[in-house]
């Protein structure tokens, strides 16, 4: 790797909603996340747009150029990264998740500077959201619609703020259920209004520790001393010597969550090593767990389990999407809530681990106490 500088550039990418937004080094690190998620190169392909052949050159060509792997395959066992590959797919999602609030106003700034000018532009819908695996997938399926959906990825809070104030069309946010959902509602509420806006049901999701696998320490640098008891157990082992947490960035629903569990089983945040470390998406916290720089972080099943990693339920919540009520109608919307509410979605969300799609694309009022 002597002869190369990693560096990331932030390029402007003038696109057709059919064309790829990826050069080469952005489509080698989809196709890696792609990887590290389905456990299969083949999948990772289809997912990614890439023929088989495609994507298997690309590998070996930066595998080549690199001097070290970035896929192993075994037998039987389908597709995983190697470590540079992992620490790549990790650095990639910290960044973008890092800078997310910037480039959604920046992209903001860009489309309003420039609106007068554009003849016959597509249906678009602008998500900021709180960072969920199954979301994500939501553009390539409104792009058969003719739909162009822009997410950012940013806290749960941040979202929220960021749709009161105008800057997007939809906000992603989670809530737990049951009596922490209560404080974590107050926090919600000061940036919703009943009377202007609606919320609509995603989905109901696992949320809960995520650990390295029985076995899988052979692999990884450091081998995790975390044990897996009961609920209230689990969160004082965190506090016990050598063991290494990483931590969601403050104002997302998931540290909200945290904070709370925490303070429910009588455990400071300081007396936890690696409270103060903070990743910006699910798959980061578990691709950190997965490279063996952490022993566990909070995060949602689907993604544990997509790295390969043991999940240990904590808690029930609900992610909801909000919108101004004004914007119903909107052609872009409908189809929004079109795909929500189809036979073909509902099925998608509940094969993945941890997903209750039932009612998915429902309407919910905004609670006002």
């Amino acid at each position: 790797m002597n002869n190369f500088a990693l560096l990331p550039c932030l390029v402007w990418r003038w696109t057709a909603l059919d064309e790829t937004r990826h050069n080469e080094e952005g489509g080698l690190l989809a196709l890696l996340a792609a990887i590290a998620e389905t456990g299969s190169v083949a999948q990772a392909a289809r997912d990614s747009g890439f023929s088989y052949r495609h994507a298997w050159g690309l590998v070996r060509r930066w595998q080549e150029r690199l001097g070290q792997p970035l896929v192993d395959m075994a037998r039987g066992r389908g597709s995983s990264l190697a470590p540079l590959g992992l620490r790549l797919v990790h650095l990639d999602a910290r960044l973008k998740s890092r800078f997310a609030g910037q480039l959604a106003e920046a992209t903001d700034e860009v489309r309003r500077e420039l609106h007068p000018f554009m003849v016959g532009e597509s249906m678009r819908l602008t998500l900021h959201s709180s960072h969920d695996p199954m979301l994500a997938r939501l553009p390539e399926v409104l792009h058969k619609q003719n739909v162009a959906l822009e997410i950012h990825v940013l806290g749960s809070t941040e979202s929220l703020a960021s749709l009161a104030a105008g800057r997007c069309d939809v906000a992603g946010f989670h809530c737990p259920q049951g009596t922490l959902g209560k404080s974590v509602w107050k926090a919600y509420r000061q940036h919703l209004d009943a009377r202007t806006h609606v919320l609509i049901r995603f989905a109901r999701r696992s949320q809960g520790l995520m650990v390295a696998a029985q076995g899988q320490c052979a692999k990884q640098p450091a081998k995790s001393s975390l044990k897996k008891p009961g609920r209230l157990q689990i969160l004082r082992d965190l506090t016990r010597p050598g063991v290494r947490f990483v931590n969601r960035q403050a104002g997302s629903g998931t540290r909200l969550l945290l904070d709370l569990l925490l303070a429910e089983s009588g455990v400071h945040p300081q007396a936890i090593a690696g409270y103060e470390a903070e990743e910006f998406t699910h798959a980061a916290v578990a691709a950190t767990i997965a490279s063996g720089a952490a022993d566990a972080g909070l995060g949602v099943e689907a993604a544990a389990r997509r790295f390969g990693l043991d999940f240990i339920p904590l808690a029930r919540e609900d992610y909801y999407l909000a919108t101004r009520r004004d914007g119903m109608a909107d052609p872009a919307m409908r189809a929004l809530l079109d795909c929500l509410a189809s036979p073909g979605w509902r099925r998608t969300l509940a094969a993945e681990p941890g997903y209750d799609a039932r009612n998915c694309g429902e309407l919910v009022e905004c609670p006002i106490s």
